[in-house]
């Protein structure tokens, strides 16, 4: 079962959206790409709130939209949960009220979690009789989202559904939605600019930039790119890392940059850091700078570090080329 987007083109004002590609309707996906790219039209879009001039969308072998057909389904009969920035929660309800509205709205034939357990989970249990009006920007984005958990929806989109919580707190309860989507069968769509975030958190990736989609697949295949690379700051340029490799974090992966990473050409004994990798230089790039990215594959995976000229001179690097990465626990 996959998600397709195939030609699909949409307008809206001056700004034109292009997507092609299909990913599996299981785990989560996380849409990554620069402010402005077109990851919120995006979720729109398979929402069905934004109306396609080109192309067709597929869910589960079921068409959504076809232009060349005529055939458009209606937002509120894809089964699709969509969670905006804002949280658009009713104002004139409690946080309970909000909750019970979606549970009577949820078809017979689905499962979701029942309202105070999916609260206790997203830790607002407490706040189940307060007003909506009365509630912080984190609190609402929460409500939201369990709003969205408990319509049971056949597929959940989240536009930076925890934007407003500290790096900390967003991270917890990203894990959570990766373990709900687990436990409920729930396949979800994340968007995020945070690429720690998209590390930890993503199955499978979709990288837009400019209204266009330039990237799709598995995580780790997407993150590997140039083209995903290109969307990064700088100080952010780094690799993806299974989480396997550094052990003990509930996440499918995780982000090394290359600031964080020092490298050796002998292997480093009596050190404090906690993740040493052996591994073959593959790539020298001369920064504009000056700086010299260099590309280590290791048996974890390709990693970046970055270093002056005078240390590639002075540890004799040159592709093929023996080195270790040197990692502190605390950077990852």
């Amino acid at each position: 079962m996959t998600l397709s987007l195939r030609g699909v083109v949409v307008r809206k004002g001056g700004f034109t959206l292009s997507a092609d590609f299909e990913i599996p309707a299981e785990g989560v996906t996380v849409v990554f790409g620069p402010s402005g790219s077109g990851k919120s039209t995006l979720l729109s879009t398979i929402a069905g709130l934004c109306k396609l001039e080109a192309g067709r969308i597929e869910f589960k072998n079921r068409v959504l939209e076809n232009v060349a057909t005529r055939v458009r389904t209606p937002a509120h009969d894809r089964g699709i949960g969509l969670v905006f920035q804002d949280a658009r929660l009713f104002p004139h309800l409690t946080v309970k009220g909000n909750l019970e509205y979606a549970e009577r709205r949820r078809p017979a034939a689905r499962n979701a979690p029942i309202a105070v357990e999916i609260a206790r989970r997203l830790e607002f249990d407490h706040l189940l009789s307060r007003p909506v009006r009365n509630l912080s920007g984190g609190e609402r984005g929460r409500v939201a989202l369990a709003r969205a958990i408990v319509s049971a929806p056949e597929l959940l989109l989240l536009d930076e559904p925890f934007a407003a919580l500290d790096s900390r707190r967003r991270r917890d309860y990203l894990t959570l939605l990766r373990d709900l989507s687990r436990e409920q069968g729930v396949p979800m769509m994340v968007v995020t600019h945070h690429i720690d975030d998209a590390a930890e958190l993503a199955n499978h990736v979709v990288a837009v930039r400019g209204g266009q989609v330039v990237g799709h697949g598995a995580a780790a295949d997407v993150m590997a790119t140039a083209d995903f690379a290109s969307m990064l700051d700088r100080r952010d340029l780094g690799a993806r890392l299974p989480a396997s490799a550094i052990g003990g974090r509930n996440a499918e992966g995780v982000w090394v940059r290359a600031d964080s990473v020092l490298l050796a050409s002998e292997e480093p004994r009596g050190i404090s850091a906690r993740h040493i990798w052996k591994g073959a230089v593959a790539g020298i790039a001369h920064e504009p700078d000056g700086s010299v990215l260099v590309s280590l594959a290791t048996e974890a995976g390709y990693i970046s570090s970055r270093i002056t000229p005078e240390a590639l001179a002075d540890l004799r690097l040159e592709v093929g080329a023996t080195a270790w990465a040197v990692v502190k626990a605390h950077a990852l």
